[in-house]
């Protein structure tokens, strides 16, 4: 862990023009600059991961780092202490074991009790994917108890915990979550606690490649097949058209 940390501040340059890339894509839609994409490759190279895992499966969220439950598992199965081995896994509970140095040391699991406790079973994910969405709670709980050192010391969470929606590899569940870009932070909060859609900043259209204003109009006629009501969704992908047939005209 200690070399990964050092190897981000030795590699930083190309850290930061992977991030940069990936952030230009248009893909990564919870990322609204270059220095947020920069700070979630640097969060994942300290924990070992390539920076397009970082930029899919790490979440800045109110300044702490969450990361998805099938990064978390692979963190697990990637470090040579750690090791873990799923007892049974069913629409009703998961129950996982736990290894160190290939010494059981532990359990965990999680239920649908737990679940329905913890306010949970409102995501759609959790009526969709039950076994999935037990599998997620019971490897991130089973993590921090008996296999910390694969986050190197620093506060990780689950999107879940932070009060955001994932989906059933832990993912951020973009269809239920928004960004809230006009706060210092850039928060990510679900729809519900928000009352509606937050509606994004314009962008700079002009500055703009093609392949990002391909990207951009592609997840506003995403949100419009979700919603065809919302309209900042249909502003926006009637300037991104717009910006798409002058760019390729004028080539």
């Amino acid at each position: 862990m200690e070399q990964n940390q050092l190897a981000v501040y030795q590699n930083f340059d190309s850290i930061s023009k992977a991030a940069i890339a990936l952030q230009k894509s248009g893909y990564f839609t919870d990322v609204k600059s270059e220095a947020q994409a920069i700070v979630k490759v640097m969060a994942g190279a300290e924990l070992g991961l390539p920076p397009f895992a970082s930029m899919a499966g790490i979440h800045i969220i109110q300044g702490k780092p969450a990361l998805g439950s099938n990064v978390i598992a692979t963190l697990v199965k990637n470090d040579p202490r750690y090791n873990y081995r799923v007892v049974s896994c069913d629409n009703k509970a998961c129950v996982i074991d736990w290894y160190e140095d290939g010494v059981r040391v532990g359990k965990s699991d999680f239920t649908m009790e737990d679940a329905t406790t913890a306010g949970l079973t409102n995501n759609p994910s959790w009526k969709k994917f039950p076994s999935d969405m037990l599998f997620a709670r019971a490897i991130t709980r089973g993590a921090r108890r008996y296999a910390p050192g694969i986050f190197g010391g620093s506060p990780v969470y689950t999107p879940e915990e932070l009060g955001v929606d994932t989906d059933e590899e832990g993912y951020i569940d973009t269809s239920h979550t928004v960004v809230v870009q006009n706060e210092p932070n850039s928060l990510i909060a679900t729809a519900a606690e928000l009352g509606g859609v937050v509606a994004e900043p314009s962008h700079d259209w002009e500055s703009m490649t093609t392949g990002e204003i391909a990207g951009r109009l592609n997840e506003y006629i995403k949100r419009l097949k979700a919603d065809p009501n919302d309209e900042d969704a249909l502003k926006k992908r009637d300037e991104a058209k717009y910006w798409l047939e002058k760019k390729n005209g004028a080539k």
